[in-house]
């Protein structure tokens, strides 16, 4: 099958590049096409190489998305780029968190200290925490999605790819201002602004922010936004051959935050009793909370208690961070230096995996990054660099309270140290045809300070026990303490106060049992990760190439008895593509095929350490294969209608996916789709090889077009995007509740520009048929009902600005 499928690749880029030669004869060596005009198709320029180039000469696979194509869409979140470039999926988790996955390669994992598997970088700085990836959406050059592993340029590691955010740098020699309100449903208010302030010849300031508020999207509140940024930039270029430019921005993250519904479930499928996702009931709302109170607790020995007013979610997260990008050209190359520091406070609490979240953070990152290019006309290109990050993170603040278990954090201190150096090689057999070896060699080290109580209150002697007057564990951030009889248990014993035995000649009785634990960890990670490369330059407008990259993820720590330590995941990708334009540049015909090979996947779950504890632990699990191509097509129709379409399939699957879990229920059921690997003792061996993994749909599809009308007075532009995927896996049970079936989301606006597109005012609609669509799946702990994230409903509204 893989040889078949290789073949496959290289027939098919083959072809391609014929028909090319074909329609462009003559080859010039010449790579850079030639300049745009009425109805031909417009240029992008990338940075995904380290380099500036044309997004058609890249022999990369990469996406991008111009600003403007952002804010007509209107991106404020990560989570939305979903919509508009189909290898990416980004789901919603509790708190500030974001689950990234680039063609299925992604972490579905609970650990605040893991390392994202796709790099998110801002204006060229890498951003250390999955938590700190909001708050970069407005007044932006452009967003480029990198797919595949970034094992040799960039600042840290990636197996999946990296998303690359890049702002708007200030003009020089001319005065700019634009601003734009909009207002929708949901008392939804967006308001962005941008001053340019050219300070000379040689100097100019930029200044931008936004505003974005609307009401939740559930019915408890939930899935709401108040979030308002600022950045400001400061361009020198002091001389023809020396230039900086530095960005410092600010962002506030308010509101209640994310929010989920809850579907209870019989052997896996919805119940009488679950609730329509299209009802949009939120978690904390009376609805939500009949449906709770329900349920069963299989620990506690009765149903879950009601979630109390007091204890109504709310974040007040705020980021901010401080980069600039040197760049000194000499007649030998071009030195970079992008020096750069950010912050990032978390304090929220938060209910949407169905269980109490209350966390507060810091988390502040230094990083420099150096790097050397000589210029692209020589036949023998290089680049060389190296690279240095520093992050510290302290929780004062954690607490997971699942009723009749939780954890309770202090003390957490984890330090992350990674040093790189790296470099490229580029040699130009002939002016079309050129070879490319790359290498990076990494170093990081870690370490991990904290304390951990781990509570559980137990209906003995389970299983399906009933203990009806059991009290939970209360929803505070502080241990529930014993200090006298008549409380949970009698007498206590364990770790004062917390823990005790049931009171005596009692049957059934509840037992408070406490398990300290404690880490004191460090570890290093190492790796050499490498790149090799060819493409060709068919003609000026057709370009072949093909790669073969290794990516790594380091390791990291969670609590346990045991070692507390998981492991690096690693990646190797195989990469075919074609890039073409025909007919005069007006018909764009990209082709890329891939084979990736993914092991050790880091993975979260509940688990037992060998101590018998209930512990939240990652590690690394089995082998996978992801392979599949993608079909992106644009075409100028005339000179004033665009249409454009991107296809993509993925075959993808876990090889090899075994893993264990708590054993809650005496053997009767292991809460997923998946055989047990071996009898039921303690835990569940469960084995899942063979599955699809999660947010790996078969099938993405996103079609767009625009048709201005030109009129003495103005334009008229009509703007049209569907998205279309197939059937995905929106957890990690594989089981029929947490599968979304295949569905088209469709947007359509309507603006007029006036001449010169000084002004403008249209209307939009996104998700026009109103499609309910799962982001994300979790199973409450200890109950038989799961927590589903959704995805925004139809939202619909007005828009005005002015740009001069």
């Amino acid at each position: 099958m893989k040889h078949q499928f290789l073949a496959g690749a290289a027939v098919a880029s083959i072809g391609l590049a014929q028909a090319a030669f074909a329609q462009e004869q003559g080859g010039s060596p010449a790579p850079a096409p030639a300049p745009t005009v009425q109805g031909q198709l417009q240029d992008i320029v990338v940075t995904a190489q380290r380099r500036s180039e044309n997004l058609q000469r890249a022999a990369i696979a990469v996406s991008a998305v111009s600003g403007d194509a952002l804010q007509s869409a209107g991106i404020t979140h990560p989570t939305e780029l979903t919509a508009l470039i189909p290898a990416l999926q980004v789901a919603p988790a509790a708190g500030p968190y974001n689950l990234f996955y680039l063609r299925g390669v992604g972490n579905f994992n609970g650990n605040a200290f893991s390392d994202s598997a796709v790099a998110f970088n801002t204006d060229g700085v890498f951003v250390g925490r999955p938590s700190s990836t909001t708050g970069f959406f407005y007044d932006l050059e452009r967003v480029e999605v990198v797919k595949g592993p970034q094992g040799t340029l960039y600042g840290r590691n990636a197996t999946g790819g990296a998303i690359n955010v890049i702002s708007k740098k200030p003009e020089l020699h001319d005065f700019g201002a634009a601003g734009s309100i909009e207002y929708g449903n949901y008392d939804a208010l967006r308001l962005d602004g941008m001053l340019n302030l050219p300070m000379g010849d040689k100097a100019a300031f930029r200044f931008a922010g936004i505003y974005v508020r609307h009401d939740g999207y559930l019915n408890d509140g939930t899935d709401d936004q108040r979030d308002w940024g600022g950045r400001a930039s400061f361009r020198f270029d002091a001389t023809d051959t020396l230039k900086i430019v530095a960005v410092a921005d600010y962002f506030h993250q308010g509101g209640t935050g994310v929010g989920s519904t809850p579907l209870a479930a019989t052997n896996s499928q919805p119940t009488a009793a679950t609730l329509s996702v299209d009802d949009r009931v939120g978690f904390l709302s009376s609805e939500g909370q009949a449906v709770y109170t329900a349920q069963p607790n299989s620990l506690l020995g009765r149903n879950f208690y009601a979630v109390g007013a007091d204890q109504y979610p709310f974040q007040k997260n705020n980021y901010w961070g401080i980069s600039a990008t040197i760049d000194w050209t000499t007649p030998v190359g071009t030195l970079t230096i992008i020096p750069g520091h950010r912050e990032g406070k978390l304090d929220y609490r938060n209910f949407q995996p169905g269980f109490y979240i209350r966390q507060k953070e810091k988390t502040d990152q230094t990083s420099i990054e150096a790097r050397f290019a000589t210029p692209d006309d020589k036949p023998l290109r290089a680049l060389i660099g190296a690279f240095y990050y520093k992050e510290n993170t302290g929780d004062p603040v954690v607490a997971y309270v699942h009723q009749s278990n939780a954890s309770f954090e202090d003390g957490i201190k984890l330090d992350t140290e990674s040093k790189a150096l790296f470099g490229r090689l580029t040699y130009a057999v002939t002016p079309n045809i050129r070879f490319t070896v790359g290498a990076r060699q990494t170093w990081e080290n870690k370490s991990f300070v904290g304390n951990l109580l781990s509570v559980s209150r137990i209906c003995a002697p389970p299983p399906f026990t009933t203990c009806p007057a059991a009290p939970q564990i209360p929803y505070d951030p502080n241990p529930p303490a014993l200090t006298a009889p008549g409380q949970v248990i009698i007498p206590p014993l364990g770790p004062p106060p917390y823990g005790g035995l049931p009171a005596p000649g009692t049957a059934p009785a509840l037992i408070q049992v406490a398990a300290p634990i404690s880490a004191d960890s460090d570890d290093s990670f190492k790796k050499l990760t490498w790149r090799v490369g060819a493409d060709w330059d068919i003609s000026p407008r057709n370009l072949l190439y093909v790669s073969y990259e290794t990516g790594f993820k380091a390791g990291g720590f969670f609590f346990s008895h045991d070692r507390g330590v998981f492991d690096p995941e690693t990646i190797r990708a195989l990469t075919i593509g074609s890039k073409n334009r025909f007919f005069d540049n007006r018909l764009q015909l990209n082709v890329e095929l891939f084979d990736w090979r993914y092991k050790n996947q880091q993975i979260s779950h509940l688990t037992y350490d060998s101590a018998g504890t209930a512990i939240f632990g990652t590690e690394n699990v089995g082998r996978a294969t992801f392979r599949g191509v993608e079909v992106e097509a644009r075409i100028a129709v005339g000179p004033t209608t665009t249409l454009n379409a991107d296809i993509q399939y993925l075959d993808a699957k876990y090889n090899n996916f075994v893993y264990t879990t708590p054993n809650q229920n005496g053997g009767f059921n292991n809460g997923t789709a998946c055989p047990n690997a071996a009898a039921p003792a303690v835990v569940y061996t469960i084995n899942c090889s063979g599955k699809r993994p999660p947010n790996a749909p078969a099938w993405t599809v996103n079609f767009g077009g625009q048709q201005r009308y030109e009129a003495a007075f103005g334009d008229f532009v009509f703007d049209a995007r569907a998205h279309y995927q197939s059937r995905t896996l929106a957890g990690l049970e594989f089981l029929p509740i947490e599968y979304q079936r295949g569905y088209w989301l469709v947007d359509a606006g309507l603006t007029f520009y006036a001449p010169g597109r000084r002004y403008f005012i249209g209307g939009f609609i996104n998700n026009m048929f109103d499609k309910t669509v799962v982001a994300m799946s979790f199973p409450v702990p200890f109950g038989s009902f799961f927590s589903t994230g959704l995805r925004p409903p139809r939202t619909f509204g007005v828009r005005a600005g002015f740009k001069f």
